[in-house]
C-alpha cells in the first residue's frame, strides 16, 4: 500500500535508520553527506574520483571549509559514513541526493555529469525511493528529463519512486552553517515526493518552504541571476562615474538610502561556480530576443577584467613606465574573499591580459597557490617589493589591513594602487602619496584638491 511506505519512510527519517547516498561529493555533495551523517543517518558518499575517494576514506579533506574536517573524523569515528566509487549502496538506499556538477560550455548547459549519476541510478532504482536533486539545472530538467527515464522502467512517479528538486544554497566558507539556516526549497513531482523530501531536509535545515518542482528550479536560478545583473548594474554605473571624473562607491551609496532600492558592489568582473552560468541555465531553451537583458549583463560582467587592464596600460603609458619593464603586483586570485575557490575567477583573465601586455605579473594570494602563469609570491610584502603597479583583484581580509605607508616603502615611488574591489579608502591613499584609480573612480589629476573637497565633506554642517 502507498499508505504504508510513506508512513515507513516518515519513521525511518525520525528514527535515523534512514540510509542516505549522496552522489558527488565536491563542495556541495560533501557538506550534504556529512551533515547528514552528523544528524545521525547511515550515509553513503558516491564519487567517479578513485582520488578523492581514497582521500576521504583516510579522512584526508581536499576542500577548505571550516568545521568540514571535524565531521569527516567524527562521521567515520562512527562508521556513519562511508565513500566508495561503486553505485551498489543505491540498491540498500532510502534516498539518494544527487549533487553533480552542471557546468555551461560556450553559454549551453553540459548535463553530461548529470546524465551518467541518472544512468547510474537507473541500474540500481527500486520501489520506495526518494530521489533529491541538490545540482542546479535548467527549468523542466526534473520533470523533462530525469522523470521519464524512470518512468521507462516502470514505475509510477510519485507512488512507487519519489522525486523532488531541492536546490542547494551555500556559498564557500559557510555550506555548513547556511545548510542549517537558508530557507530550503522542497519541489516535489507529486505532494507524496514533497512530504518524504522535504521530512528528510527539516532533520538538518531549520526552515523547509514546500513548493512544485518548476518552481523550486526557477527560483534557484533566479536568485543568482538577479545577483548577477544587479552586479552588472552596479558595473555600468562604475563605467558612467568613470566617464564623468566621479566615485561610484559615493553614487551607490547615496542611491541607496532610497528604502526601496539596494544596489550591489562594483568590481573586476563576477567569478564562482553559480553567478558566471545559471543565467544561462535560466535562459537556455528561450527566445533570444527574450534573454537579450540577462546575455548584455553577462557580458559586461565579462567584460571588467578587460576593462581593467585597458585602463591599467594607459596609466602605465601615461606615466612613462614601459611595459617591457614594469612590474605589477597582483593581490587576490580567487573568486571571491577569504575561499580558495578559482572557479571562473576575473583573476584569471586580468593576468593573462597582463602577460599578453609583457609586463612581469607577481601574484599573491594567502588561501591559493593558483597564479595562471604569474610568478608567485610567497607574503604579500614580496609582491609589492619594487611594483611598479599594485591591482587589488580580491577583498581578502589580510589585503584590507595592509597600510598604505607599507605599500609605498615597498612599491616605486611612481606606484600605481589599482583598487579593483573598491574596498580601499581613496582618500588615504592619495593622502599617502599614492596615485590611487580603481573600478568606477579616478584616477585624481589634482590630488590637493580632492582631498580639501573629501575633508570639507567630512566636516559637519
Amino acid at each position: 500500500m502507498l499508505t504504508d511506505i510513506i508512513s515507513l519512510l516518515v519513521q525511518k527519517v525520525k528514527d535515523r535508520t534512514a540510509r542516505v547516498s549522496v552522489l558527488g561529493l565536491g563542495r556541495v555533495g560533501l557538506p550534504t553527506a556529512l551533515i547528514f551523517s552528523s544528524a545521525g543517518f547511515c550515509v553513503f558518499g558516491i564519487d567517479t574520483d578513485a582520488t578523492k575517494v581514497e582521500r576521504l576514506s583516510q579522512g584526508r579533506c581536499d576542500i577548505q571549509e571550516p568545521g568540514l574536517y571535524e565531521i569527516l573524523t567524527n562521521s567515520q569515528r562512527s562508521h556513519r559514513f562511508q565513500v566508495t566509487t561503486r553505485y551498489d549502496p543505491i540498491l540498500e538506499t532510502d534516498f539518494v541526493v544527487l549533487c553533480v556538477p552542471t557546468p555551461v560550455h560556450e553559454t549551453k548547459p553540459n548535463l553530461e555529469s548529470l546524465q551518467s549519476a541518472m544512468a547510474a541510478v537507473k541500474s540500481h532504482a527500486h520501489r520506495g525511493m526518494v530521489m533529491v536533486i541538490e545540482s542546479t539545472v535548467p527549468p523542466s530538467t526534473t520533470s523533462g528529463r530525469i522523470v521519464p527515464q524512470l518512468e521507462e522502467l516502470g514505475f509510477v512517479m510519485d507512488q512507487d519512486i519519489f522525486v523532488a528538486y531541492c536546490p542547494e544554497r551555500l556559498s564557500p566558507a559557510h555550506a555548513l552553517k547556511e545548510f542549517a539556516e537558508n530557507p530550503r526549497l522542497v519541489g516535489g513531482i507529486g505532494p507524496n515526493s514533497t512530504k518524504l523530501a522535504a521530512a528528510l531536509l527539516r532533520t538538518v535545515c531549520k526552515e523547509v518552504l514546500s513548493t512544485d518542482v518548476l518552481t523550486a528550479e526557477v527560483a534557484k536560478l533566479a536568485e543568482n541571476t538577479f545577483r548577477d545583473v544587479n552586479i552588472a548594474y552596479a558595473n555600468f554605473l562604475a563605467l558612467v562615474t568613470e566617464h564623468f571624473g566621479g566615485d561610484v562607491s559615493k553614487v551607490i551609496a547615496m542611491a541607496n538610502t532610497h528604502p526601496r532600492v539596494r544596489i550591489h558592489r562594483p568590481g573586476v568582473g563576477v567569478g564562482g561556480p553559480c553567478l558566471t552560468k545559471d543565467p544561462y541555465l535560466l535562459t537556455d531553451g528561450i527566445a533570444e530576443e527574450l534573454t537579450e537583458l540577462v546575455r548584455v549583463c553577462r557580458r559586461l560582467n565579462d567584460e571588467m577584467p578587460n576593462r581593467l587592464t585597458i585602463r591599467l596600460a594607459r596609466l602605465l603609458r601615461d606615466n612613462g613606465i614601459s611595459t617591457d619593464s614594469a612590474k605589477i603586483a597582483v593581490l587576490g586570485v580567487s573568486y571571491k574573499p577569504d575561499i580558495d575557490d578559482t572557479s571562473s575567477t576575473p583573476a584569471k583573465q586580468i593576468i593573462e591580459n597582463l602577460l599578453k601586455l609583457g609586463v612581469r605579473v607577481c601574484a599573491y594570494d594567502p588561501h591559493t597557490s593558483q597564479t595562471y602563469g604569474a610568478d608567485r609570491a610567497q607574503s604579500v610584502e614580496e609582491s609589492l617589493r619594487g611594483a611598479d603597479a599594485i591591482v587589488l583583484v580580491t577583498a581578502h581580509s589580510s589585503f584590507k589591513s595592509i597600510s598604505f605607508e607599507t605599500m609605498r616603502s615597498l612599491a616605486k615611488p611612481h606606484c600605481i594602487l589599482f583598487d579593483g574591489a573598491r574596498v580601499l579608502d581613496p582618500s588615504k591613499a592619495i593622502q599617502a602619496g599614492m596615485m590611487y584609480c580603481g573600478t568606477g573612480f579616478g584616477p585624481v589629476t589634482e590630488p590637493r584638491r580632492y582631498l580639501h573637497e573629501q575633508e570639507h565633506e567630512r566636516k559637519p554642517r
